[in-house]
């Protein structure tokens, strides 16, 4: 399907990316002020640190030079992104690299200087610097992770080197896969790729469906060992990093993200994710009937997994005109106030959404939303004019509204740890979808359908996924070689666990190939997200929660500890009961089908 060249569409549906830099000539500058400024923080690092101002100096150029390079980063990423051809694109993106090789070992100083400092000392500066306490205590408990000036220099170097399985992940999935074609039932040929392999998969027709899915997976079985041994490589690398810092696992490493990254690193307890996986798998029932469900709707005598991401609504799908999917979101976030829709519609209009597939742009994810403090979100989309790119688009927009609150703050707390960066997205979707139920017609049957495969995909398929990279990354730590043969034993184990009701015959244990792009532990923040939008929307539906207290949590997402954030919205992750009112809530969900 050929796309419109993106002087095709309108402006107001493009990035305005002017809002960041003027043109590519001001991101050279702000690269060129950047160095500056990383050469008068090394010399603050250099320094010994005498008083509380010379504390507050380093804290602040540390703050700074994040905030900085957060920009550059945000332009880099997004002018590549809608101009995957350019080289001029391709070389932004590669100087920014650069720039951040030479920051890493600036900032690693720094950590070494609060660990060189003496602690009573440091405490009593500390002490005296309310706005910068928490950022300071967060670096100074990076300190221990800190190696030599040396070491550090080596791993900077090295970084594009520890990032070659991910890319290797990439250029099969894109460069090396040979796309298959297809005959659709109206007769039109298609060539099933990555980003659009899952909307051929939702056809009504079912033999189609299984030739889509047989086509592809036979083309993505010719990299199974490469796939799994750039997995094998990543989860290495991870641990090789585990070992240098001193982390206590690669869970341990993954569990401290943040984004945009600001210098501080939330740390979520190991024991959070024991318990969420097992309080998850305790609570398969729901998961297994709605695959019941599925067969029974479709009238099928055995499930097959051609058959999980066709609609089980029995209407048609309406189409949905992005301008109606404004409205639809617009409408739906009332319960979170005036303020919230308000600063939603604004970004709507402040052109900080690039909203349709054109050539030489980004197509290979539905949509994503990345920030900077300075300059808020900015959401890549690829809308498609469907209930599915409705839900996305949401999801994104409750990014995007973090952002917008949190960077009310200082650049050192406008961030969202990973934990909980997907509470206000799923709500969204959540929020989006119901809406779309309770105003009736075709699209309330899509909408069910969409809001089982919401909750159901990120309560129940990232468990799956998590378990899978625990697995193997505990394995790994083990010393243990992974072959294809025992990457494909955890995951054809894991579907039989998960999915009991779907017949994979022998392709069950190699449909995680293409998995690999992010680290290890993405997954669990899903499960957090949906557990704890789901609480959200129910305290905020009884009157528990008040919008106010919600923009509330959003503004401090970077600002305090991790497990205290969740409190603050009555959510408890580290008991099975939270995981098993989800699981409930599911189920309820299911019921009305």
């Amino acid at each position: 399907m050929s796309l419109p060249a993106r002087d095709d569409i309108e402006p107001e549906y493009r990035f305005d990316l002017t809002r960041i830099f003027e043109t590519p000539d001001d991101w050279d500058d702000a690269a060129a002020a950047l160095r500056d400024r990383i050469g008068a923080l090394e010399s603050a690092a250099a320094a010994s640190l005498e008083t509380t101002a010379d504390l507050r100096t380093l804290l602040e150029r540390t703050e700074e030079c994040y905030r900085r390079k957060q920009r550059l980063d945000l332009y880099a990423t997004l002018y590549r992104n809608v101009n995957t051809e350019s080289d001029a694109a391709d070389d932004v993106r590669r100087r920014f690299r650069d720039v951040e090789a030479e920051f890493e070992p600036v900032v690693a100083a720094v950590r070494r200087r609060l660990r060189e400092t003496d602690d009573e000392r440091l405490d009593a500066f500390v002490a005296e610097l309310d706005g910068y306490r928490r950022y300071a205590e967060s670096l100074r408990e990076q300190s221990e992770r800190v190696r030599s000036a040396d070491a550090e220099d080596a791993i900077a170097a090295h970084g594009e080197t520890r990032s070659a399985p991910t890319r290797v992940v990439r250029a099969v999935t894109t460069e090396d896969f040979d796309a298959p074609s297809v005959e659709r039932p109206d007769g039109e040929t298609v060539e099933l790729r990555h980003d659009n392999y899952g909307e051929e998969l939702s056809h009504s027709n079912r033999a189609y469906r299984k030739r889509v899915y047989e086509a592809f997976w036979s083309e993505m079985d010719r990299f199974e060992h490469t796939l799994s041994r750039a997995y094998a490589e990543k989860l290495a690398a991870a641990d090789a990093e585990v070992e240098v810092r001193g982390y206590d696992s690669i869970r341990d490493r993954d569990f401290r993200g943040t984004y945009p990254e600001s210098g501080s690193q939330p740390y979520l307890p190991g024991a959070v994710h024991d318990v969420l996986l097992d309080a998850v798998r305790a609570n398969l029932g729901p998961y297994h009937r709605s695959q019941a469900v599925r067969r029974e709707r479709l009238g099928v005598e055995t499930l097959r997994p051609w058959d999980l991401q066709v609609s089980i609504a029995d209407a048609p799908e309406p189409e949905v005109p992005y301008e109606e999917a404004k409205e639809h979101i617009l409408d739906s976030l009332a319960p979170l106030g005036e303020d919230y829709v308000d600063r939603t519609r604004s970004f709507f209009a402040e052109r900080r959404i690039d909203a349709y597939p054109t050539q030489n742009k980004r197509t290979d994810i539905p949509a994503y939303c990345p920030s900077s403090a300075a300059d808020g979100a900015f959401v890549l989309a690829n809308y498609r004019e469907d209930l599915w790119s409705l839900s996305v688009l949401g999801h994104e927009l409750g990014h995007a509204l973090n952002v917008s609150y949190h960077r009310e703050g200082p650049t050192r707390y406008a961030t969202c740890p990973s934990a909980i960066c997907e509470v206000p997205s799923i709500l969204h979707e959540i929020l989006v979808l119901e809406h779309c139920i309770e105003r009736g017609g075709p699209l309330a049957a899509h909408a069910k359908n969409r809001l089982l495969e919401c909750v159901g995909g990120n309560l129940y398929v990232q468990t799956m996924k998590s378990a899978f990279a625990h697995r193997l990354a505990t394995a790994v730590e083990d010393g243990e070689n992974l072959s294809a043969e025992r990457v494909r034993e955890t995951h054809a184990d894991l579907l039989a666990e998960f999915r009991p009701e779907v017949a994979y015959d022998d392709r069950a244990g190699r449909n995680w190939l293409g998995q690999g792009t992010r680290d290890p532990y993405s997954s669990f923040q899903y499960v957090l997200g949906a557990t704890g939008a789901l609480v959200v929307r129910d305290r905020l539906r009884e009157g528990s929660l008040s919008p106010a207290r919600f923009r509330d949590f959003l503004r401090n997402t970077g600002r305090k500890d991790l497990l205290a954030q969740f409190e603050a919205l009555g959510i408890d992750v580290t008991s099975p009961a939270t995981y098993e009112r989800a699981a409930e809530t599911f189920a309820g969900y299911l019921e009305e089908f």
